[in-house]
């Protein structure tokens, strides 16, 4: 978001209007016209609006049909994402594409391999017997306008923000699997 500064009229020096002779010309010294002294930034902010939906087929991506955001564990705590595009890692834990953890409510999601299934409210579960293996953890903010930045995909809670809270009932976005 930004604002512009007022404009200025601009007018030759000594441009009262009145005739100067110099060596037989007259010149009105008329008005030049306006310019602008520019804009300044008043607020970065991001879009969290909802974007469409591109099916990948890969059981490791993920999509929120709503407002949320994936948890994150980094070597700097907790951040959040709403990038669900993840993978394996070699000791079966589900990772950013940066390496981090991806974190379900009891914390980092372990999977024996990619025999799984995610529904619509992210709970995953075993492909070969239907075992609960964990929720993934979805939270909301008060006022995410003001989450910071941090890396290609990584926020960061703020004061303004307010501290994350795990988002349950009607606040909770639909988790989509292959998306």
């Amino acid at each position: 978001v930004s604002k512009e500064f007022s404009e200025l009229l601009l007018r030759r020096t000594q441009a009262d209007g009145v005739y100067h002779t110099s060596l037989g010309s007259a010149d009105a010294a008329p008005i030049i016209g306006t310019i602008g002294l520019g804009a300044e930034t008043n607020e970065l902010f991001t879009d969290f609006t909802q974007g469409s939906f591109k099916n990948t087929d890969t059981k490791t991506d993920f999509a929120l049909a709503d407002k949320g955001f994936f948890a994150v564990y980094t070597p700097d705590g907790e951040r959040y994402t709403r990038n669900g595009n993840f993978h394996l890692g070699t000791e079966g834990i589900l990772l950013t594409k940066d390496g981090y953890p991806v974190q379900g409510e009891n914390g980092a999601i372990y999977l024996e391999d990619d025999k799984f299934f995610v529904n619509q409210d992210g709970m995953i579960y075993t492909s070969k017997d239907n075992t609960l293996v964990d929720r993934i953890k979805i939270v909301r903010f008060d006022n995410e306008r003001y989450l910071q930045k941090q890396g290609n995909s990584m926020w960061k809670t703020t004061q303004t923000s307010g501290e994350a809270y795990i988002a349950e009932g009607n606040e909770r976005p639909r988790v989509m699997q292959g998306y």
